[in-house]
């Protein structure tokens, strides 16, 4: 979701009727570069992206934002992870804004943990969704349990 003109939110719904045009448009063409989407966006009314130059600019500013905060990692217990993550305000949690926290800061927060921990979880169950649709054989299957359970092994034992 972006900013539009008028303030209002650009939402890319599969039921939106320019989504689904945009849509047929790349299954047409069976494969799409941003640049022609774009173009094709240009030539179809403008509503998939925010074509404000000040507010597109502006949002690409904060775009490169968290690019920059997702960019660095950490070493923390022995173990090379993103240096910050994106924190959402939740007052049950005492989570009083949301911001970038450096990680070492999030593991000795109950709460945080907590929202980074299902938010990982919550990752790993879209992905297994998207495995389930290629059909792994069984090779395949131990594979993917073989490295999980190696992943999350205790590397300092």
């Amino acid at each position: 979701m972006i900013s539009s003109t008028d303030d209002s939110i650009l939402e890319w719904r599969s039921k939106s009727p320019h989504v689904r045009k945009a849509l047929l448009f790349i299954k047409r063409k069976k494969s799409v570069t941003a640049d022609e989407l774009v173009e094709w966006d240009r030539e179809h009314g403008k509503n998939l992206f925010d074509w404000n130059n000040t507010s597109a600019a502006d949002d690409w500013r904060h775009h490169q934002a968290r690019v920059f905060l997702n960019s660095f990692r950490a070493t923390f217990e022995n173990m090379r992870v993103r240096g910050f993550i994106h924190i959402r305000k939740n007052a049950d949690a005492e989570i009083d804004e949301s911001a970038y926290v450096d990680v070492e800061t999030i593991t000795q927060h109950q709460g945080m943990r907590a929202q980074v921990v299902a938010d990982i979880m919550r990752r790993i169950e879209m992905l297994t969704s998207e495995l389930r649709m290629w059909k792994l054989t069984p090779q395949e299957r131990d594979e993917f349990f073989e490295r999980l359970n190696k992943a999350l092994e205790d590397r300092a034992a």
